[in-house]
């Protein structure tokens, strides 16, 4: 009875210790997966927030957009206010018309032994924007040319970034992180409609332009729907995917500052 007591005694005594320690060692290792975890979503933090800059972050100074008029003196001069615009958000505001008679690389007509003769869109803005009849348009290279011209002439650092072939979702992150981008689109964001007038190129290819085209501001996100600041109508909201529709159908063409 002596024994069984004493070893009743000592039993118990000895073996408390054991899930004390069992127990620290747990929280300890605990504390070390914790430690791990948050030193990885550190570093993952880090990754991420180096790579945002590519996704479309507004320059350092910015500002938000606002809305310039590309009428009266530019009826047909969309691309170039919309860069204006663009230029202005990114803390290098810039004169539509100067914008247009200094920076922006146009070409005229011409007619040759009964052909019309025509500048590439790709390159020069088509025509006179100032006239009603007579201006056409142009595509991302010379607004970037332009973009780029006056950012140089301000002493700038920032520069214009063609931006064509976007995604849906690389776009939209662009909206999401309010980086104004100089888009092309269609009037009214209906189906894209060709003129029944056509020129040649200097490559002797012919060339139909299209009757509705147009360029706006992509200015942000608000209400789940797209914020635009368009040249003629101002700010507007649209329906995320009839925009896309529009801008996908046009090309995918964008613009940024960045």
């Amino acid at each position: 009875m002596k024994n069984t007591t004493m070893t009743m005694a000592v039993l118990p005594a000895q073996a408390a210790p054991r899930p004390r320690k069992s127990a620290r060692r747990q929280a300890l290792r605990r504390r070390y997966r914790l430690q791990i975890l948050a030193a990885a979503a550190a570093v993952l933090i880090a990754a991420l927030a180096r790579t945002v800059p590519a996704l479309g972050v507004p320059p350092e100074g910015g500002r938000p957009v606002e809305w310039i008029a590309q009428n009266p003196e530019l009826p047909n001069g969309c691309e170039v206010t919309s860069l204006a615009m663009a230029l202005g958000a990114a803390g290098c505001p810039a004169d539509k018309l100067e914008l247009y008679r200094d920076y922006l690389p146009k070409a005229d007509f011409s007619q040759m032994d009964g052909v019309r003769y025509g500048p590439d869109p790709e390159k020069w803005y088509a025509g006179d924007a100032a006239d009603p009849a007579g201006g056409w348009y142009c595509f991302e290279g010379p607004i970037v040319q332009a973009a780029n011209g006056w950012l140089d002439h301000c002493g700038s650092s920032l520069r214009a970034r063609d931006l064509t072939g976007l995604s849906r979702v690389e776009l939209d992150r662009y909206a999401q992180a309010g980086t104004p981008l100089v888009v092309w689109v269609t009037l009214g964001y209906a189906a894209p409609q060709y003129s029944g007038s056509s020129w040649t190129l200097e490559d002797g290819r012919a060339y139909r332009p299209y009757r509705n085209l147009h360029c706006v501001v992509l200015a942000g996100v608000a209400d789940g729907q797209y914020r635009i600041c368009d040249p003629i109508s101002g700010f507007v909201q649209m329906d995320k995917s009839l925009f896309w529709d529009s801008f996908s159908a046009m090309g995918g063409r964008a613009v940024a500052i960045e």
